[in-house]
């Protein structure tokens, strides 16, 4: 986890600085922690594209990975999930 945040770190400063970053992400936490905006396809079509906030939606998720999830949501019972906030 640690070294995933520290490449993301890496790609943050290389954009802020002017550069291009294109990330191909599968961990949705990473994706909405880091990106600006967010292209998610879905069998092998643009399903979405726009602000993480705006893209990383219970119903595009449920559709795209065919798995029910609430978005920003702590989940039943108060079971602990484990969400990196930064490398340090």
């Amino acid at each position: 986890v640690k070294h995933q945040l520290i490449i993301m770190d890496i790609a943050r400063d290389f954009a802020r600085r002017g550069g291009g970053v294109v990330a191909i992400l599968h961990d949705l936490n990473l994706t909405a922690m880091y990106s600006d905006r967010t292209h998610v396809m879905h069998r092998g079509r643009l399903a979405a594209a726009g602000a993480p906030e705006d893209v990383l939606t219970d119903e595009l998720i449920e559709t795209v990975f065919d798995c029910r999830l609430k978005v920003g949501a702590l989940p039943a019972a108060n079971m602990p999930f484990v969400l990196p906030q930064s490398a340090a």
